[in-house]
């Protein structure tokens, strides 16, 4: 709810009912969901890397190619950036991605099949 309230407040343009849908969509708490994952790990948002040096700068020396997924860097390149993974920059939180997902995409999987009188004939809220 702080988040919401945040962004709401923080946006130029801001719409509660869009905004509100959106925040419930990102916490996976309603049953009609868009099928993306927003994942930092290919770079393709930041290829140079400056955003993250900028803004992450505990990455800051790591080569490019590590930059966006300093967990897969070998331990040398880690080392020599001065990147200690769980004490100067965290571990993932989600440290096996595609398995989380299949979790999650099952469990909506069967949630929707349990509650099919609240979505439409496409599968969508009513």
């Amino acid at each position: 709810v702080d988040g919401a309230r945040w962004f709401h407040d923080t946006l130029v343009d801001a719409d509660l009912a869009i905004n509100s849908m959106m925040w419930q969509n990102a916490g996976r708490s309603g049953i009609d969901q868009w099928n993306f994952v927003l994942s930092p790990e290919t770079g393709s948002q930041d290829p140079s890397g400056g955003y993250v040096r900028k803004w992450v700068p505990e990455l800051a020396g790591l080569p490019t190619k590590h930059l966006h997924a300093p967990w897969k860097a070998p331990a040398a390149t880690l080392s020599a950036a001065g990147v200690e993974l769980g004490a100067t920059y965290p571990h993932r939180i989600v440290p096996d991605l595609p398995a989380a997902r299949r979790i999650t995409v099952a469990a909506l999987l069967r949630m929707r099949a349990s509650s099919l009188d609240f979505n439409d004939a496409g599968g969508y809220d009513l």
